[in-house]
């Protein structure tokens, strides 16, 4: 069966020197977001001031955790019969809750992750949004997911949790922490988690004037913590790491991306990433730290940090979230036959 709308669109560049708009999202950000956006552009300004850097600390826990299995080859062909709208979820895919946590400012900015949910609740699975606080700090929202986790065992449900960039680590940081929840945990799906850290909060918890403009704008702005900023660092998240390493015998699949296109919303981060560091990157989070110890990694190359969680507009985005998800999902099902056992 084909599915009616078309694919995602073609990714040719357009030609050198044809004046390129960056990429937007299809609902547009809120100005606080918006401003936001602006003063994460303020990173290569700072760079002059901002110290060493992270430099060597991209993908710090590889030589200290059990490696991830690539496979990204099995991504494209469940990912290609999905887009020709071609059953992948497994029977056994209704018996579970699907919950979903949402990554930073998640609730900032209209239409994130809905793509992703609708196209799970189609296919007759159900969802719930674990309310976490997407300003909020990495110890409060743990909590939170403790609690959806505790109201789905009252429920005799198994659960297979999906995250995105800072709701993924809220994930995993969950069942680090609390291992009796493991078994019932089906799978997690971590879509861009920033497990080892991420370069950008890195940089600007670690550079003096961007410090001080996160101090004004979380609590301001968003009524947030800039400390949930710090949680990401690489610093916080080797301790964090190393005093709870993540279990690896729950299935796991991760996203790990990257991409350094004129089309990208997130152009100008990738580019002071690789510009200063060499590092592949998202926008957000270097492809090398969401590569989840243990786990099943898709890696892709040319998916920035917006385009696992929000439409974007034709010739811009490479991706749909909705497609992205099915196919994660239906990955972290094949990985074994049922919650494992402990």
């Amino acid at each position: 069966m084909s599915r009616k709308e078309p694919g995602p669109p073609s990714t040719t560049p357009p030609p050198e020197g044809e004046h390129l708009a960056p990429n937007t999202l299809r609902t547009p950000a809120t100005g606080a977001v918006a401003r936001m956006l602006r003063s994460l552009r303020a990173l290569p300004e700072a760079w002059s001031e901002s110290g060493p850097g992270c430099a060597g600390m991209a993908g710090w826990f590889k030589a200290e955790t059990a490696p991830p299995t690539d496979i990204t080859a099995r991504f494209r062909e469940v990912h290609q019969r999905v887009r020709e709208d071609e059953p992948v979820l497994p029977d056994e895919a209704k018996r579970h809750l699907y919950l979903l946590v949402k990554g930073m400012l998640g609730d900032e900015v209209p239409g994130y992750l809905e793509d992703n949910q609708k196209r799970l609740e189609k296919r007759g699975l159900e969802t719930r949004e674990v309310a976490v606080d997407t300003e909020g700090r990495l110890v409060d929202n743990v909590k939170v997911v403790r609690e959806a986790l505790l109201d789905a065992i009252h429920f005799r449900r198994t659960v297979v949790l999906v995250g995105h960039s800072k709701g993924g680590v809220e994930a995993m940081s969950t069942l680090a922490l609390y291992p009796e929840l493991r078994r019932h945990v089906r799978a997690v799906v971590a879509l861009q988690a920033p497990f080892g850290g991420s370069v950008i909060a890195n940089d600007l918890v670690t550079t003096p004037s961007l410090q001080r403009m996160l101090d004004m704008v979380f609590p301001s702005l968003f009524q947030g913590d800039a400390a949930s900023v710090e949680d990401l660092s690489y610093a916080r998240r080797m301790e964090f790491v190393r005093k709870h390493p993540y279990p690896t015998d729950i299935p796991t699949v991760a996203l790990a991306t990257s991409r350094l296109s004129r089309r990208s919303l997130m152009r100008p981060l990738c580019a002071y990433v690789h510009e200063r560091y060499g590092w592949a990157c998202d926008g957000l989070v270097n492809a090398v730290d969401a590569e989840v110890p243990g786990s099943r990694v898709v890696r892709l190359d040319d998916m920035d940090h917006a385009e696992a969680a929000l439409m974007g507009l034709p010739g811009f985005s490479n991706y749909y979230p909705s497609d992205i998800t099915e196919t994660m999902v239906a990955l972290a099902l094949e990985t074994s036959e049922g919650p494992p056992q402990r």
